[in-house]
């Protein structure tokens, strides 16, 4: 079991360090330099998502040590800034080289620490082994067929002499980045624990990390979003990578090893010996020449010479395409009985290009099997995936799904199946998916009003303010009660400003700017907190002063005249809340979650949203008005509450009306005729298309768009 040492920003430690950083839990064996060493790197992860991983070796005392280690930054500490934690796992050289390498350990131990309440302590001594969790091996790389679409593709990062140095460009989530850092690292045997590496550069810095993620000028660089079209490399390394037979793995000799160069004793007394048996086989071989020579004298015949034929030489190749057949058969049928059809494929076409042999004799019991089945198997399996209502909310499973939904139909294509009835519906969830990982939803309060901006020229200070309705003021107003803010304790938070144009567009350039939430009896502020002078953004609540006031240095406050903005806030949970501030409607374009976001029930005819695409709509906080669904040519003003429900009776009004329309923005016969035809058959979704959720005004009239399902 390795020495652990664990960091804290907060200053309540054993001993505090010379960076602000302590040690609140520690091994009494750490040598001190090494714990001065560690705490020299301090805790650098800020960012209250995700976790860093690195692992470096480091000389101290004489001895090499391996450190694995974890950055995170979760809640805040005393005085509401983020509590970082470095948690550093100390190996000694004899315990590397039986543990597997260093980024499965990372994955595999549940031992890493979040965060820490206690006070400071030593730790106790290590138990007698490191608990890991079952894992699938690392050879052949799984995890690299299943992301790159080759297993082959793990040996980009290792070579003859050991890891490669390399800048890793746009990874995949934490897990499945060390997955593939691990297989990689595996193929290098026990040289595994050589290969160093940071799951961000931006963090830790790239020096003196083989494998680094991030922008690293004068790397090689390896971009995760292209590795699929890049084709495997090829040689000993890449055929062991993608089945699991190979050469023997390399090993990297230690400082610990021993020299096995020769001495000048030995060399000496092997150079004797060498004289020796060269001067015996001269004179054995003069007699020998003197022998053979009489004999020619004399007249017997010759004796007859039988020729031996030479041995045979054996043919590897067949016996490790075979062998790498056998392997491929048993994994393919473990994936079938899984039901892991995009697994399946992904090894029969990767075994079937390295043995068109293997692909002739098994083409029967397993291609037909596959290509009869994958559609099906697939598509229930990524609906099953998107039909979750949090999966706006999950940018990282989607970002994951987003090229999982991709490789499905690369794959499918390579099994040739476009031609089959299923192929339209995996295309139509590929496309929901890249929708959705276009889409940031969070709550938003709809906000209308007008800009009123004042400045003295262009190049100095400018303002704009937004006044708020006593409606829309309870609305904020509720939101900063919810947040935990009281009239005796301010919130630390965090704000930026967008640009409007539609409802959860992603935007992950624009930074958030610290901020703060404070109340009192009469009055509540939320404004930013890093500006000397006027804030850049402030928003008052109150019995006083109702208003959004943004603060800009130069005369940009007139481009905000008939422009919409969203403001958005973000908590130290992480939870996030907009505020669209619309001055002008006309400039929303509403997104569309197409009509498959759409649900009919077959009891009572009603339409309605479907489970995964709810969260849309109820995102939205009207301030004033109500949002309702709507079919296509629906008249307002609507007398009637608006409602998220749209009924049968309601479909059947609009046609009644609309067959007896005339006048010039009246659809045509055969619109309507089509429309009656598809209520007639039960199909309302289409009979009423294109629907839109529409923001319906206190008086029934249709204030704007939000969401289209066409």
């Amino acid at each position: 079991m390795p020495l652990q040492l664990i960091f804290t920003s907060a200053p309540r430690g054993l001993t505090p360090g010379r960076s602000g950083f302590c040690t609140v839990a520690r091994h009494q064996s750490i040598p001190e330099r090494l714990t001065q060493i560690l705490e020299s790197i301090g805790t650098p992860h800020e960012s209250n998502q995700g976790a860093t991983f690195s692992y470096r070796t480091i000389e101290s005392g004489g001895q090499s040590w391996y450190v694995l280690s974890r950055f995170v930054a979760r809640g805040l500490d005393y005085s509401q800034r983020n509590n970082r934690l470095a948690h550093h796992l100390v190996f000694s050289p004899e315990e590397i080289a039986i543990l597997p390498p260093p980024a499965a350990i990372a994955l595999r131990w549940k031992g890493w620490v979040d965060e820490w309440k206690e006070g400071p302590t030593w730790l106790t001594e290590p138990s007698e082994s490191l608990s890991l969790e079952s894992h699938p091996p690392l050879t052949p790389a799984a995890g690299w067929r299943d992301f790159a679409g080759s297993g082959a593709k793990a040996a980009w990062l290792v070579g003859p002499a050991g890891a490669n140095t390399l800048a890793l460009r746009n990874p995949p989530d934490d897990s499945r980045l060390l997955r593939l850092l691990a297989e990689s690292a595996a193929l290098l045997g026990r040289g595994s624990w050589h290969a160093t590496f940071t799951t961000n550069a931006a963090v830790t810095g790239p020096e003196g990390f083989h494998w680094a993620v991030g922008a690293i000028p004068g790397r090689t660089e390896i971009d995760f979003n292209q590795v699929k079209q890049i084709s495997p490399p090829t040689g000993d390394l890449a055929r062991q990578a993608a089945t699991g037979v190979g050469t023997t793995p390399l090993s990297f000799a230690t400082a610990t090893e021993p020299s096995t160069a020769p001495n000048n004793h030995s060399f000496n007394a092997s150079l004797s010996r060498t004289v020796l048996i060269v001067i015996i086989s001269l004179i054995v071989g003069l007699a020998l020449g003197l022998f053979l020579l009489l004999s020619k004298s004399e007249s017997t015949p010759p004796a007859t010479v039988v020729e031996t034929p030479p041995t045979p030489t054996i043919d590897t190749t067949k016996s490790d395409e075979l062998y790498r057949a056998n392997i491929a058969i048993k994994n393919i049928a473990s994936l079938l009985e899984s039901n892991d059809y995009i697994g399946a494929a992904k090894q029969w076409l990767e075994t079937s290009q390295l043995s068109p042999t293997f692909a002739q004799r098994y083409q029967e019991q397993y291609l037909t099997r596959l290509q009869a089945n994958y559609l099906p198997k697939v598509i229930l399996q990524l609906r099953a995936k998107i039909e979750n209502p949090q999966i706006f909310k999950k940018a990282d499973s989607t970002s994951s799904l987003q090229l999982e939904a991709r490789e499905a139909i690369q794959i499918g294509e390579n099994l040739q199946l476009q031609s089959r009835p299923d192929w339209p519906k995996l295309l139509e969830i590929q496309q929901r998916i890249e929708l959705i990982a276009r889409c940031d939803v969070r709550p938003i309060i709809l906000i209308t009003g007008q800009w009123s901006t004042a400045d003295v020229g262009p190049n100095a200070p400018s303002t704009g303010e937004f006044k708020l309705s006593a409606n829309a003021a309870e609305k904020i107003t509720k939101f900063i009660e919810a947040s935990g803010t009281t009239p005796q304790s301010s919130l630390l938070v965090q704000m930026r400003v967008l640009p409007l144009e539609t409802f959860f567009s992603r935007d992950e350039k624009t930074k958030f700017i610290p901020s703060e939430i404070r109340r009192s009896q009469q009055a509540s502020w939320i404004e930013t907190s890093n500006t000397v002078g006027r804030a850049p953004i402030e928003i008052a609540v109150g019995t006083r002063r109702n208003a959004i006031t943004l603060n800009f240095p130069d005369g940009s406050a007139k481009t905000l005249n008939d422009n919409n903005c969203l403001i958005e806030i973000m908590l130290p949970d992480g939870n996030r809340q907009g505020l669209a501030l619309v001055s002008n409607w006309k400039k929303i374009r509403p997104l569309n979650l197409g009509l498959a976001a759409l649900e009919k029930e077959n009891d009572t005819g009603v339409v309605h949203l479907a489970n995964w695409a709810e969260p849309a709509i109820l995102a939205f906080i009207a301030s004033e008005g109500s949002i309702g669904l709507f079919p296509s040519d629906h008249e307002f003003p609507d007398r009637d509450l608006a409602s998220l429900r749209a009924t049968r009776s309601l479909l059947e009004t609009d046609l009644l009306r609309l067959e007896k329309a005339t006048g010039p923005n009246s659809p045509t016969y055969d619109r309507i005729k089509s429309r009656r035809q598809k209520f007639t058959e039960g199909d309302f979704i289409q009979a009423g298309a294109p629907w839109t959720a529409i923001l319906v005004g206190p008086k029934g009239e249709a204030i704007s768009p939000l969401l289209e399902f066409k």
